[in-house]
């Protein structure tokens, strides 16, 4: 008996053990358990949809030992850790899919050590508390699922009396990662509950459904949503108390007339609802709808300029004040009068004194605070100072050398829905490579990899997915109509993010046509309106037909993907593009050469081999390097991604395997190539005159 204790004894100990140094990989085990902040945000142009805001994430509250027995925040943990992890050893991201907690929702109290004791996935809207006043809950969790292959659920009120055949999906979470829906591409319905607490205004926020939403809550319908990578809200004054029914309608069917993107696709079309949804309760009379926030700075000075939407959610006039707050400091304050329902629009600026000012080397971010009549919201800019002067574009003064990789957002096992810590590995890598930018390829991407961005100093060119169309595609009225509402919405959304250096309207389209030249006329006018502060870009595979190339600010060249080996006519065609746009800023923004991972021959560099790819890619960089009338340039691609059914058949096992990485991120014979040639380009003191050519 008392041998069987201590056999028994010891073993729990060393399961205790175990899990108490698989703990300590990712961060201590003391943490912080605090309640939830709150926030939301709306607009409402062009887009007759929301644009949300938002919440409270976990990990802000946890704080970390360090070795050197500071404490660190947990995103710098996180850094650490994934700093640790042995890359070459080739071990993909854990591809299992998390586990829930049973029952409707996920609390937005709990930890990150919790969470992933407990198997349950962090998921949070911003890296940051974007608010100290709302009550916010996630809805993330299981969800109930049926397809609707014959698009039948609105007529037999499905919104109202959900299917009993249904099964259960994670949101979020898209529905072609489940094996009988891998292809599948048509209306999918979501069903969940959520309470709701006495409160003046409930918001339930989406941060993405791809592609089409409608929205109902206990059979009443709240609205619908089109353009799958922009957030949306449904607004409820003074709701019911107590439990409600949630049902989501999502299609992803494409077209090649009236969608966007369009039917012809060489990425995956994911149809789901592959990031955050969540409620946020407001109980105070005022309600902050906006904070946009424009840093300034030029001749050693800093202003911050501010605009800001205010509403009374009472029935009385509310005489209310509002307070900016920059840090922890109170540095501005005014009073307002509205009516009941009533709002106003601010516009002010302040000088900012002893400012750092935002850049790679130094990310120094400030968190703005606009509070009013119980309520707020908090947002984090950086001040910087970006200009185009001839060929070069100037941050701080200084000449910015673009050293970038492609990155679409996609995963086997989450498809479009990646994990923040997903996102932290590929941020990793892409710094380990020696890149200093990422090109969002081809729509705009998850606001908690541009809020990671903003805080590692890495260079965002982001973009809508107007990709591939034709003349006759963009002649379409609706086509123009979408593609600007998509357009103002991603600004409108990720205007505050210093991270972002230039905006991009479209990609590969026929931008050597009328219409062509009509449509980027078009979305540079809506990008200069929307931000008149950022860069204005497209991405051409035109070149040198292409008529637009003087609408722009930066011109961006793809110079196709090498298929055989370094494209001899490469420097010649950047050179016939430099005298055709003068002295302007160029970038070539797509080359690559695919790799399936493992092929190798006798001869050493046949097509889709590794040592193929490491050839094309280290000769194309070689001579991209030794130029200096470039800005700089994006490799094609990061990892390797799906690609759509459509055009599966033409790819290695149905991939775009382009990628310096496989899609489980484990590295080929190349990227260990490039991250030389990086290394000696980012240790030059200037610009190198030549590299020798490898390979």
């Amino acid at each position: 008996m008392s041998g069987n204790w201590r056999a028994m004894m010891a073993i729990k100990m060393m399961i205790r053990r175990r899990r108490t140094i698989r703990s300590s990989n990712w961060a201590s085990r003391r943490r912080l358990i605090m309640p939830p902040a709150r926030v939301t945000v709306l607009c409402q142009r062009h887009l007759s949809s929301h644009t949300t805001r938002q919440h409270m994430p976990w990990h802000s509250l946890a704080m970390v030992p360090a070795r050197s027995g500071v404490a660190l925040p947990c995103s710098d943990a996180h850094r650490a850790c994934h700093a640790r992890d042995n890359m070459s050893r080739g071990t993909p991201e854990n591809p299992t899919p998390p586990r829930r907690l049973p029952g409707k929702s996920t609390p937005a109290i709990l930890s990150p050590s919790l969470c992933r004791f407990l198997g349950v996935e962090e998921r949070m809207h911003r890296t940051f508390a974007t608010s100290t006043t709302r009550k916010c809950t996630y809805l993330d969790g299981t969800w109930d699922f049926v397809a609707d292959p014959d698009d039948a659920g609105i007529e037999e009120g499905w919104y109202h009396t959900f299917p009993q055949s249904s099964a259960a999906i994670c949101v979020p979470g898209v529905w072609n990662t489940r094996r009988s829906c891998l292809n599948y591409e048509g209306a999918g319905w979501f069903r969940t509950r959520l309470s709701l607490s006495p409160c003046s205004l409930a918001a339930i926020h989406f941060a993405s459904v791809t592609h089409q939403a409608n929205v109902w809550l206990d059979g009443e319908p709240l609205g619908e949503h089109y353009g799958g990578f922009l957030p949306f809200s449904s607004l409820l004054a003074r709701p019911e108390p107590g439990e409600h029914e949630l049902v989501v309608r999502v299609d992803n069917t494409h077209d090649m007339t009236t969608t966007i993107p369009s039917a012809h696709l060489d990425w995956f079309r994911y149809g789901g609802i592959p990031r955050p949804v969540w409620v946020e309760e407001l109980q105070g009379p005022g309600y902050v709808v906006s904070l946009r926030l424009v840093p300034v700075a030029k001749d050693g000075k800093a202003t911050l300029r501010v605009r800001t939407e205010l509403v009374n959610l009472s029935s009385r006039t509310l005489d209310g004040t509002w307070t900016l707050h920059i840090e922890e400091d109170a540095v501005l304050s005014g009073k307002v009068r509205l009516a009941p329902g009533d709002s106003q629009v601010l516009l002010f600026a302040h000088e900012v004194r002893d400012v750092r000012l935002w850049s790679p080397g130094d990310p120094q971010l400030y968190r703005v605070r606009l509070a009013f009549a119980g309520d707020d919201l908090i947002d984090r800019t950086g001040f910087r100072e970006l200009k185009v002067a001839g060929r070069e574009v100037l941050l701080n003064g200084e000449p910015v050398q673009i050293l970038g990789v492609n990155r679409h957002e996609d995963h086997p096992e989450w498809g479009f829905a990646l994990p923040q810590r997903l996102m932290l590995r590929d941020l990793d890598l892409a710094n380990d490579l020696g890149a200093n930018a990422i090109r969002g390829a081809h729509y705009p991407n998850d606001q908690r990899m541009l809020d990671l961005c903003d805080e590692r100093g890495v260079l965002f060119m982001e973009e809508i997915p107007l990709w591939g169309f034709s003349r006759e595609q963009m002649a379409r009225d609706v086509i123009g109509d979408r593609a600007s509402a998509m357009l103002w919405a991603m600004i409108d959304r990720d205007v505050n993010h210093p991270c972002i250096w230039a905006w991009s309207v479209l990609s590969e389209c026929a931008t050597h046509t009328p219409e062509g030249r009509m449509m980027v006329e078009r979305l540079v006018e809506t990008a200069r309106e929307a931000d008149p502060t950022r860069p204005v870009t497209f991405s051409s595979c035109s070149n040198l037909e292409d008529i637009c190339f003087d609408l722009v600010d930066i011109v961006c060249v793809n110079a196709g993907h090498g298929s055989d080996r370094p494209d001899p006519a490469l420097p010649e065609l950047l050179d016939r593009i430099r005298a055709k746009i003068g002295d302007r800023p160029l970038i070539v923004s797509e080359f690559g050469a695919g790799a399936i991972p493992g092929r190798g021959t006798l001869e050493g560099d046949a097509p889709w081999s590794e040592e193929h790819q490491r050839r094309v890619l280290t000769g194309c960089i070689a001579h991209l390097l030794s130029r200096d009338d470039l800005l700089g340039f994006y490799i094609w691609q990061l990892f390797d991604t799906r690609s759509d059914a459509a055009v599966a058949g033409q790819r290695p096992r149905g991939y775009d395997k382009h990628g310096l990485l496989d899609e489980y991120r484990r590295p080929k014979l190349a990227y260990h190539a490039v991250r030389d040639l990086l290394d000696q380009a980012n240790s030059a003191p200037s610009r190198p005159s030549a590299l020798p050519a490898t390979g």
